[in-house]
């Protein structure tokens, strides 16, 4: 097979104009096609799939792309995965051993780890790939029945961690390690170290290189009973929370703030991050989400003036939880309610 002539980064880029376009067969064809002239097959999926979904990602975040275009882009990559797959399809199982991929409950992002699957399965890996959003229960049944030799999970949202931890459970009640994989889990793996997971990996190449090795058999987690108790205590008021907090964000629009879809949506998510950052301990957690929050263009959304009062009123309502309204008082979160601090 001859040296492919295009580099990856001129091919991601031919390939984000397909997804542009909301070109469907041009986006095989420019996968197909690398293959063709030589460019691996893990090249492909990582480099130029993965590659472009990042800036997909990152044009809805600017708000130059709207979630119909960002949901389009996805639908078509997920549809070249099975088109380069069928194409070059990976050689059988080579006895490395035997792996559960999945998504966190609640996280409905599967195409990272289908990707996860695809190259762990071209390492070797005998993969079963469980798909978006799988409930701890449904896992630990499956894990009875099949006893893999590790679960890999992914999610991209840390709002999720509380459903992580309870993945890390059904995995230890089994005696089957569990590694974690994308932004859910911290920029460095911090959070899947709270969670007690035994490894982490920031993308599918790390991962199959982490599982080449022997994983190392972590503790409980950090995750103590006065973080889940408050934790359990935010996600019981999230609905009055919102609500609340709805009503005094906009009260000086002259509209039904209740009626603002976008604006509750993003207060929702404000209540979920605080919950995952109680539960894990850590205002950093909480303070990345404010500072996404603030460069995020979303017409109706909550906006950068309002995220401050909105931090504060939430830990003058939630004095009587005392971890929750110091992490909120914290000088990360403070910071980065003010628009300064690290990134």
């Amino acid at each position: 097979m001859t040296a492919p002539t295009t580099s990856t980064t001129t091919l991601r880029a031919e390939y984000l104009d397909r997804l542009a376009a909301s070109d469907e067969e041009g986006a095989i064809a420019v996968a197909l096609t690398a293959l063709d002239a030589g460019l691996d097959v893990e090249d492909v999926l990582l480099d130029v799939v993965a590659g472009a979904q990042r800036e997909v990602g990152e044009r809805w975040a600017a708000g130059t792309w709207t979630v119909v275009q960002e949901h389009i882009a996805t639908h078509i990559s997920e549809r070249v995965v099975s088109a380069v797959t069928r194409h070059r399809p990976a050689d059988p199982p080579t006895g490395v051993g035997r792996i559960a991929v999945a998504c966190l409950d609640g996280e409905w992002h599967a195409l990272p780890a289908r990707l996860l699957a695809e190259v762990l399965a071209r390492h070797g890996w005998e993969v079963t790939f469980l798909g978006s959003s799988v409930p701890a229960a449904q896992l630990a049944v499956h894990l009875h029945e099949t006893g893999p030799d590790v679960v890999a999970v992914s999610s991209s949202l840390p709002s999720r961690l509380p459903a992580a931890r309870r993945m890390v459970e059904a995995c230890r009640a089994s005696g089957v390690p569990i590694v974690a994989g994308g932004a859910a889990f911290g920029p460095a793996g911090e959070w899947a170290t709270a969670v007690g997971a035994d490894g982490w990996a920031p993308d599918a190449r790390a991962a199959a290189a982490l599982l080449a090795g022997t994983l190392p058999r972590r503790d409980d987690g950090r995750v103590d009973d006065a973080s889940r108790e408050e934790e359990s205590l935010l996600r019981t008021r999230r609905p009055e929370l919102v609500a609340w907090l709805a009503a005094r964000v906009r009260a000086g629009y002259g509209t039904d703030p209740l009626s603002d879809d976008q604006l509750t949506d993003d207060l929702g998510h404000l209540v979920d991050f605080l919950a995952a950052a109680v539960y894990v301990d850590d205002p950093g957690l909480l303070a990345r989400f404010v500072r996404w929050v603030g460069t995020v263009a979303v017409p109706g959304g909550l906006t950068r003036e309002e995220l401050r009062p909105a931090v504060d009123d939430l830990a003058a309502r939630l004095a009587d939880s005392p971890r929750t309204a110091t992490l909120l008082r914290s000088e990360p979160v403070q910071e980065a309610c003010s628009g300064t601090g690290v990134a």
